[in-house]
């Protein structure tokens, strides 16, 4: 254990001034967090994830277009996908879509895997598999976890960019 300097020392705490302000311990009304927690359930009930992702899969199957005329380039194509599937991940998580986060998710990792060519599999035939999967769960508006189906979905992804199931 180390010992204490020696000779004499003062400890300085420095006022906070957020807590003055506040008056005592921060803490928020449970009936305002209810509140708050009920209207984002009701809206993103309310939201129809096909809808309002539809320009996001339009750009991604133009990227996976690009991506076999072009080829694989992480600045290109391989872009593209990457941050279409990162504001997809946030909108399955949000929305109660935990299909496309995990799809999502799996695509990104997958690209984050190493250099195109380097990544032991076909990068164009993964993927449009991720493409393709996240397309079928949004088209058929599979909201929550969708059963023994979605899991064999996710776990074949998972394999393909190594992603460590939760």
């Amino acid at each position: 254990m180390a010992q204490p300097p020696k000779g004499t020392y003062e400890v300085i705490h420095q006022p906070n001034k957020l807590k003055d302000l506040v008056g005592g311990p921060a803490r928020m009304d449970e009936r305002l967090i209810a509140k708050a927690e009920a209207a984002l359930a009701e809206a993103s009930a309310k939201i129809d994830l096909s809808e309002t992702a539809k320009e996001s899969i339009i750009k991604l199957d133009d990227a996976v277009e690009r991506l076999k005329t072009e080829g694989a380039d992480p600045a290109g194509p391989e872009r593209t996908i990457y941050t279409v599937m990162h504001d997809l991940r946030s909108q399955g998580s949000s929305f109660g879509y935990p299909m496309v986060e995990k799809i999502a998710t799996s695509m990104n990792r997958y690209l984050e895997l190493g250099e195109p060519g380097q990544r032991g599999h076909n990068d164009a035939d993964a993927i449009k598999a991720h493409v393709d999967a996240l397309k079928a769960v949004v088209a058929t508006k599979m909201k929550g976890e969708a059963g023994a189906i979605g899991q064999q979905i996710v776990a074949g992804l998972y394999k393909i960019s190594r992603t460590k199931t939760k």
